[in-house]
């Protein structure tokens, strides 16, 4: 159930749950639209609700990557050329090309894939 559907429910305005929240009412409004909610407006309201951040959160998450949410992509093309470079970045540079990474550096991530594997992360 979206937070929108829980507040009318309720029978109660963006104004009303913004009051009993604690947050603005334009808070409210961009959670409903869609954007994502931050962690101390999700706890805010969660207790007001009475149920748990993490159910507000899968609701909130589902409803952002349903169909008719898709108008925009989840990332765009700048966030997306961001994560190409870090993940060129942690890849194992090739055969005689100069490794971008300090030996530190390298060692901490191939440690840590270590761990993702050992533990399934």
């Amino acid at each position: 159930m979206s937070i929108k559907q829980r507040r009318l429910d309720r029978g109660w305005s963006q104004e009303d749950l913004a009051m009993h929240s604690g947050l603005s009412a334009r808070t409210i409004q961009r959670i409903e639209s869609g954007q994502k909610a931050g962690l101390e407006s999700l706890k805010s309201l969660a207790a007001v609700f009475e149920t748990t951040v993490s159910e507000l959160m899968q609701e909130h998450n589902i409803k952002q990557h349903s169909p008719s949410s898709a108008k925009s992509p989840l990332i765009n093309e700048v966030e997306r050329e961001a994560i190409e470079f870090a993940q060129s970045m942690l890849a194992e540079p090739k055969k005689g090309s100069k490794d971008p990474l300090s030996r530190i550096e390298r060692a901490a991530i191939n440690h840590a894939k270590s761990l993702v594997n050992k533990f399934k992360l």
